[in-house]
């Protein structure tokens, strides 16, 4: 019927299933409904039948030779033989010398021994080599299964560490194995597949495929399209929908290698719910909100966090003397972690093994000398700061102090306190009500701390400050203290009588661990930060934003030099107090006067100091400037989002920026006074793909999108801009090809790809604009390049406009605002203020501009559009001044002015216009600009 149907579109080829056909799924000689016998008087038909396929221009070739696939050469009597005379038949029949190819299965895995050309995987054959059942981690139904099941992650783990043989093979991924449909409670089971775990096979074998091709093309292969009664499909089902033919869709064209620059391994010790680790998480979910990262946390250990963990990505747990740990990181880094951030000192062992598995990192410092020192760490952070591209640490102090002990300084350095990742804000109500709850009166004084409570956070010492705190006085005023973390254990056996009597006075309160941490700050009146030592803790941070006063010992970390820093910019020196180390009595002191104060001054004075600190400690800075340290040369993109009543189009646009595989910078969208509902589209689009934007309304609509354009050069924080207009779309890999691009021009100012052209419904219209540029261009821009910026106007944009979609377009910031600072006229312009802005900016000298062949942009043309709208005549008026203007730039192209006219005639004939027609509108479009420019 394919043959008969030469309209279909499905290039394809043949494997010869030789073997009986049986109710299993192997061909073995149980249950046989048909036999495969082999003999001589056989072999012109069979061959005939193969050629018949071969001459069918769909065939596939590699060269020209077609590929034929025999799956059981082991079951070919004397196959070296036999397939050597079938070579000779082949020619004979069609001059053609066909590559044999044999499956590797039923242990036979080198075509060689069998005279062929190369062999190709079936899954599940060879890819469960090696591995271990999982049968006893299943629960059963039917408790007389008998069959094999694995975990489908560990098969990709092993598919993909499989070194490359020496002979050529064609891999091949299955979404899934199931065949126990075939074998009765006896089947091979993978069990756990997803479409994700399916994508990273896939993507790695894609990946490998090119770098050892077969026959020199790049093959690999799935098993199956619909194989659903041995559960591998590809088609649609009811649970994943097409969520496994999407993620082949997103492998096959690249979207994984384009996003290897966009992933980034989180490791960090455990789980435990304390500072640390909670800043981990909190690195893990901005990464994905702000910047559309994809992350994966590697850690040492468990513990409570890990669901919330697993919220945001995936979680692998491994310890650092796993006999496992190489080929378990080689398996990581095949999924595109190249880059991953060390979160603790703790987890510093661990930077040997990523280095050696070719993971490049930065190591994060929240540890202090004497917690080094207690666990036998100084040498494993030593060894990991001299790997990592960069060692990072909260403050200066804390710098000098941890480097002081290191036998081995490291490479480089970089001071970054950590900023505040959890929204905390003063809260009246709150305050009102767990005071209520403690037993606090109006009149107390409340001082809190908080952390895991042991001997290094100083819980004891804080006990010693509830003893010399007062217990009374004669306005019965009370001192409370309260402590919110959990309770190291040892810390509890050998102080608890002692935290007995603290809390039968009803002024010492432990509420454990909690989630509402800002409430029982709102509650405070000041902070203590009893810690011997402590590099940074995110609670103080959070004190000092709920307009808490706060108190801490000399020489503990990095909390004193932050606080005087904070009080001193805000020109408020007494909201921070420090005493000696260990100084109980100087701190009880210091923390009851701050606590008068507080109670003195009123809640509004603490209202106005949070305002005064809500910016202090910026989280989304902290990320970005990790980011940067942990890939440098990534760049820092700014996508600006234009939009004006584009409510239909935006969430789709939207989604083409979200799934962008470039790390983001920042993504802004920008709305000119719409008066449809395009904010709410897009706040709800950004909620729907859990990503961060910031939207920017203009009271006033501006008038002209050029306007916009000035709006989006100052509004953006990145070194380079994408102008993205809210109707257009974008191909995945778009950022990430034009920064390739741009890593080949040094002194690019801005890289374009070409476009193809949908509808208003999104159909598409053309599929290319080379055809277009051909006229000017020839055949230049059917390729990548790189083209000085004077040579390109001249060239290419002196007779029309060849680059004729904005969105298609990255810009470097500066450059660009260089440029809109010498268009003064821009506005002036409805269409082509866009082609006038290209040749400004491209005309500077040395400049260059980058090029992506591929149609990487979606140009939306539709009646709504600014070009859709504007007369014809107003347009060849545009255009003239442009001609003008390249006029007097004295540009040195044979013949430039008379390609000119010929273009605007051309332009006056598509258009109806008579030359009379065209003078008139010229005129008085020159008068109307003139009367612009003098309001």
């Amino acid at each position: 019927m394919l043959l008969a149907n030469p309209d279909i579109d499905l290039p394809f080829c043949l494997m010869w299933a030789n073997e009986n056909w049986s109710r299993r799924w192997d061909g073995s000689d149980d249950d046989i409904l048909i036999a495969q016998d082999f003999h001589a008087d056989d072999e012109a038909d069979l061959i005939a039948c193969f050629v018949r396929h071969f001459r069918d221009t769909r065939y596939i070739h590699i060269g020209s030779r077609p590929l034929l696939m025999l799956y059981r050469p082991g079951v070919v009597p004397d196959s070296v033989a036999t397939i050597a005379r079938w070579r000779r038949l082949f020619v004979e029949a069609c001059g053609a010398d066909p590559i044999f190819v044999m499956s590797q299965s039923f242990g036979d895995n080198d075509p060689r021994k069998f005279g062929m050309d190369g062999a190709i995987e079936f899954p599940p054959h060879k890819v469960v080599g090696g591995l271990s059942t999982i049968n006893s981690e299943i629960r059963f139904l039917d408790t007389d299964f008998t069959g094999q099941i694995y975990d489908y992650e560990q098969v990709v783990d092993n598919a993909l560490s499989m070194p490359s043989p020496d002979f050529p093979l064609i891999r091949t991924a299955a979404p899934s194995w199931d065949n126990d449909a075939r074998r009765q409670g006896a089947g091979l089971v993978l069990h756990g597949s997803t479409p994700a775990l399916y994508e990273r096979w896939l993507s790695g074998l894609i990946e490998q495929a090119r770098q050892t091709p077969f026959h020199g093309e790049a093959l690999i292969c799935v098993n199956a399209w619909n194989e659903w009664a041995e559960g591998a499909y590809l088609e649609p089902d009811q649970h994943f929908g097409s969520a496994f033919l999407n993620a082949t869709g997103r492998a096959v064209t690249g979207a994984f290698g384009a996003a290897a620059g966009a992933r980034i391994l989180l490791v960090g010790h455990d789980a435990f719910p304390s500072g640390a680790q909670m800043l981990l998480l909190a690195i893990g979910r901005f990464l994905k909100k702000n910047h559309g990262v994809k992350v994966q946390f590697l850690l040492l250990g468990p513990g409570g966090l890990l669901p919330q963990y697993r919220e945001v990505a995936e979680v692998e747990l491994v310890a650092a003397d796993h006999p496992d740990l190489a080929e378990r990181l080689a398996a990581i880094r095949a999924k595109g972690y190249d880059n991953a951030i060390i979160n603790t000192c703790a987890a510093s062992v661990m930077g040997k093994a990523l280095a050696t598995a070719g993971i490049e990192f930065i190591q994060l410092v929240h540890e202090m000398p004497a917690f080094l020192n207690n666990r036998h760490l100084n040498g494993t952070l030593s060894e990991a700061a001299s790997l990592a591209r960069r060692t990072v640490f909260p403050v200066e102090s804390v710098a000098r102090q941890v480097t002081a002990t290191l036998p081995q300084a490291p490479k480089a350095t970089e001071i970054l306190p950590q900023g505040l990742y959890s929204s905390v804000a003063f809260r009246r109500q709150a305050r009102e009500t767990v005071r209520a709850r403690l037993g606090v009166g109006p009149e107390d004084r409340l001082i809190v701390a908080a952390g895991y409570a042991d001997l290094r956070k100083g819980f004891d010492l804080f006990l010693q400050l509830w003893r010399n705190t007062d217990g009374t006085r004669r306005d019965q005023t009370r001192t409370h203290l309260l402590w919110l973390g959990a309770i190291d254990a040892q810390c509890r056996d050998w102080m608890e009588s002692e935290i007995d009597h603290a809390r039968e006075s009803g002024r010492f309160h432990l509420p454990g661990h909690v989630a509402d941490v800002q409430d029982y700050l709102s509650a405070a009146d000041v902070f203590a930060l009893t810690s011997r030592e402590d590099p940074l803790p995110s609670v103080v941070m959070e004190a000092l934003a709920c307009g808490l006063r706060c108190v801490v010992f000399e020489d503990s970390g990095g909390a004193p030099e932050l606080m005087k820093q904070v009080a001193t910019r805000l020109g408020m020196p007494d909201i921070v107090a420090t005493a000696p180390m260990g100084d109980v009595v100087r701190m009880a002191r210091h923390a009851t006067r701050m606590a008068n104060s507080a109670l003195a001054d009123g809640l509004r004075a603490r209202g106005r100091m949070c305002k005064k600190v809500e910016n202090f400690f910026p989280f989304d800075r902290y990320v970005e400037r990790l980011l940067h340290l942990v890939v440098p040369s990534r760049r820092r993109i700014s996508v600006v989002v234009l939009s004006y009543n584009y409510a239909r189009y935006l969430a789709g646009r939207l989604a083409t920026i979200f799934a962008q595989h470039y790390p983001i910078f920042e993504i802004i969208v920008l709305d000119d006074a719409s008066t449809d509902d395009s904010v709410t589209v897009a706040q709800a689009t950004a909620e729907e793909w859990d990503r961060n934007i910031r939207v920017v309304v203009n009271r006033r609509g501006s008038g002209s999108v050029f306007a916009q354009w000035r709006r989006a050069a100052a509004e953006a924080r990145g070194d380079w801009v994408w102008i993205a207009e809210a109707d257009d779309l974008a191909e995945p890999d778009f950022l990430g090809r034009l920064c390739a691009a741009l890593d080949a021009a040094p002194e690019g100012v801005m890289a374009f790809s070409d476009s193809r052209a949908i509808d208003s419904d999104g159909v598409q219209i053309f599929e290319s604009y080379k055809p277009y540029c051909a006229s000017v261009a020839g055949d230049v821009l059917d390729r990548d390049g790189v083209h000085m910026g004077a040579t390109f106007v001249a060239e290419y944009l002196s007779e029309r406009n060849l680059i004729l979609n904005a969105s298609s377009v990255l810009f470097r910031r500066d450059a660009l605002q260089d440029a809109l600072s010498r268009c003064g006229e821009l506005e002036t312009f409805e269409a082509a203020g866009d082609w006038r802005l290209y040749i400004e900016l491209l005309k500077a000298p040395g400049v260059q501009v980058a090029y992506v062949a591929e149609p990487l942009n979606a140009h939306r043309r539709h009646e709504k559009s600014v070009t859709g709208k504007m007369p014809s005549d107003k347009q060849l008026d545009e255009i003239t001044r442009i001609h003008h203007l390249v006029g007097r730039m004295a540009i040195d192209v044979e013949g430039i002015g008379e390609r000119q006219r010929l273009y605007r005639e051309e332009l006056m004939e598509r258009f109806g216009l008579t030359e009379t027609r065209a003078l008139s509108s010229r005129r008085k479009n020159t008068r109307s600009r003139a009367n612009r420019v003098k309001v």
